[in-house]
Parts: structure tokens; sequence; C-alpha cells
């Protein structure tokens, strides 16, 4: 018990520690980064600037970045699956990281009290803290698979809408913007990120470098598919408004399709669950009678 209050008390003294001696200047170190990507983005200052007093409180997210992985393989992909969750924030990647060690160390500690306290098995202190280092990341891919999944859903609609007011006359840049404001309250994930897209574009990044982003940040095929389509519009200058109206044909063929074919696999789902209540009726009739004749001796 003793041991277990010593390390707790050790441990939260050198947390204490190294928050008052690394944070101000880590938090100088972040102001100084913001202001360079100010300089780099000119037209968005009040955006950027704003955002640099969030990020500048954040002293966790900047720890975070610190105490997290060193290796830009590990960092691009956390980096990519937080984008696809929808956490594409400066201090996202931080926040994350500090709050996934955090939960491991608390879990240590926690399971080293009850070990220390309770006598808890050895194989179970060892064993939570080391799911608790990987459920984040499942957590954060299952974020992400389903926020993917509701943009696939909610795409051929947002499509349509984009026909109906190209063919009213609009561009398909003005349609885009026309369309996420009005459908922001019933669709707000798939009108986040083309949103996204066209704030990309007014800043000055090139249409075919922003879609392709655009696919990099939703790595869903239904994304892939109609990236591909506009970048290919881009170069051979044909019609987007019939490209699209034919991709949004296209998902919903596909989509009845898969329909069907779900369709025609439940039969056979379902014979397997209803196959033993038919059959034990079955084999009590035809098994019953003898059973009755042997148990009176005939």
């Amino acid at each position: 018990m003793e041991l277990a209050v010593l390390l707790l008390v050790v441990a939260v003294t050198v947390f204490i520690f190294t928050w008052l001696l690394v944070s101000r200047a880590l938090l100088l170190q972040a102001k100084q980064i913001q202001k360079e990507r100010l300089k780099s983005r000119v037209g968005l200052a009040s955006q950027y600037s704003s955002e640099s007093r969030r990020y500048s409180k954040c002293w966790w997210c900047t720890i975070g970045r610190i105490i997290g992985p060193k290796n830009s393989k590990d960092i691009e992909v956390t980096q990519q699956q937080l984008v696809s969750a929808g956490f594409r924030g400066e201090n996202h990647i931080g926040a994350y990281f500090f709050l996934k060690y955090s939960v491991i160390l608390a879990t240590a500690l926690i399971m080293m009290s009850l070990w220390s306290w309770y006598g808890v098995r050895l194989e179970l202190v060892i064993l939570a803290p080391i799911v608790v280092m990987l459920l984040p990341e499942r957590v954060l891919i299952y974020l992400g698979n389903k926020r993917q999944a509701e943009i696939n859903t909610h795409l051929p609609d947002f499509l349509d809408m984009c026909n109906i007011c190209m063919n009213a006359g609009l561009s398909y840049l003005v349609a885009i913007k026309r369309v996420s404001k009005e459908l922001k309250t019933v669709h707000p994930e798939v009108c986040f990120e083309f949103e996204y897209l066209l704030d990309q574009i007014q800043i000055g990044v090139p249409r075919t470098e922003a879609l392709r982003q655009f696919a990099q940040r939703n790595p869903a095929k239904d994304i892939q598919n109609l990236v591909q389509v506009l970048i290919q519009n881009e170069k051979l200058g044909s019609s987007i408004g019939e490209a699209l109206s034919e991709f949004s044909r296209r998902m919903y063929q596909t989509r009845e399709q898969l329909l069907e074919e779900k369709a025609a696999k439940t039969s056979a789902k379902m014979a397997v669950v209803i196959m033993p209540f038919l059959m034990m009726p079955y084999l009590i009739l035809l098994v019953g009678e003898r059973m009755v004749l042997l148990g009176r001796g005939f």
C-alpha cells in the first residue's frame, strides 16, 4: 500500500513539474509557428489569428505533440485517421496523443494501486494498460468509417441538388456553395467537406490539387470516383453537369444492385435460422411414435 501511494505521489509530482517546465517554452514556440503561417496565408489573417489564440491556450495539445511519436510515418497515419474522422485542426493530433498517454498512465497507476491494495492478479495489471493503449486507435478508425459511410450515403442527394442548380444556370462551384449552405443542417458531414474544398480553391490552391486533397481526406470509393470524374472534366473541358448527372445515376444503379444482392441473400440466411425450428417438429413426429412403442415394450 505504501509503495502504491509513493508511486502515485511521484507520478503526479513529475507530471506537474514537467508541465510547469515546458509549457511556457512550448506555447511561445506555437505562437511563432502560427505567425509564420499567417505570413503565408494572405487574406485569412483574422481566421488564423483566432486559431492561434485557441492553440496558444491548449497547452496540453502542445505537450501531446512533444510526447507523441517522432516517426513521420506514424504521425502521417494518425493524422490521416483524425482527418477521416473529422478532426483536422492544428491541435487535434496533439490532443489525441496527450489524451492517449494520459489514459494509459492513469490506467497503469489505478491497476498498480488495485494490485497493491486488493491483490488483483498481475496478469490484469499488465493487460489493462495494453488494452487501453490499443483502444484509442480502434475508436478513431470506427469514427472514421462511420463518418465516411454517412458521406457516401448523402453524396447522391448532394449531387442531385447540384445538378438542379447547374441546370438553372449556376457554375458548378457556385452550385456546390449554394447546396452546401442549404443542406448544412440536413447533411452536415458532406457539406463540410465540400465547403472545405471551396475554401482551398478560394485561397489559391489549384482545382486539381484541391480535388486530390479532397480525395485524400475522404478515402471512400465513391469520393475517389467523383474526384476522378471532376479532374478528367477539368483536363478535357467537357460539361461537368452531364458528368455529375451520369455519375449520380451510376451511384443509384450500383446501390440498387447491392440492395437486390442483399435481398437475394436474405432467403438463404433466413433458412439457416428457420431450418432447426422446422426440423424439430418433424423429428418429434417421426421418432416420437417409435419411442412410445419402445417405452411400452413393443
